[in-house]
């Protein structure tokens, strides 16, 4: 892929931001690309020179977001690190891009775009989960991701309640609280599955 120029790349992060702020007031159908322009101070042509429509930049900034989070998980997945830091880092991610996240998964209700972070979710927790507990041999496969999606359903309930609430709950408190409920429910599930 050819990396971006900077004007390039200052144009798209001057229409991303004003979008994301658009789309706090407006649902998207109701953005139109004028508005847009006219807020960020640039020609509807130079929109036109990287964006068909709104729906496309809509779907750059989805894009954007899954190859950060992409990034996190490859980072995540290639080091041994303890769940308790794995938990914060995904925490510190969904601080740092609550605007967003808000506006997906509060207001925009994007199920596609969740659908392939579930995705990537799954993997990485399967993977740590392997890594780091002692699995029954006889538990079978579909068990084992059941157990798997039972715990994201568990994570995305407590996140999605963090980001209502303006993540404004201390980040190493919620650490500790959902680490813990996730080995104990790991542990217990675990544990009657062995017995």
């Amino acid at each position: 892929m050819k990396p971006m120029d900077r004007r390039t790349r200052k144009t798209k992060e001057i229409l991303t931001h004003i979008f994301i702020d658009l789309l706090k007031k407006h649902p998207i159908e109701k953005i139109t690309v004028k508005e847009l322009c006219d807020l960020a101070d640039i020609n509807r042509s130079t929109f036109y020179i990287h964006y068909h429509d709104i729906y496309e930049l809509l779907e750059d900034v989805e894009n954007n977001c899954l190859r950060e989070i992409d990034h996190l998980i490859s980072t995540i997945s290639c080091h041994d690190f303890p769940p308790e830091q794995v938990t914060k880092m995904i925490l510190e991610y969904i601080y740092q891009r609550k605007e967003l996240l808000s506006l997906f998964i509060l207001k925009m209700n994007e199920h596609a775009f969740w659908q392939q972070i579930d995705k990537k979710l799954f993997v990485l927790f399967r993977q740590k989960i392997i890594r780091n507990y002692q699995i029954p041999k006889e538990m079978p496969a579909d068990e084992l991701d059941d157990t798997i999606l039972f715990l994201i359903s568990g994570f995305y309930a407590i996140y999605r309640k963090w980001l209502i609430q303006n993540c404004q709950e201390d980040i190493d408190i919620l650490v500790q609280r959902t680490t813990r409920l996730s080995q104990i429910c790991l542990g217990h599930l675990l544990t009657c599955q062995h017995s």
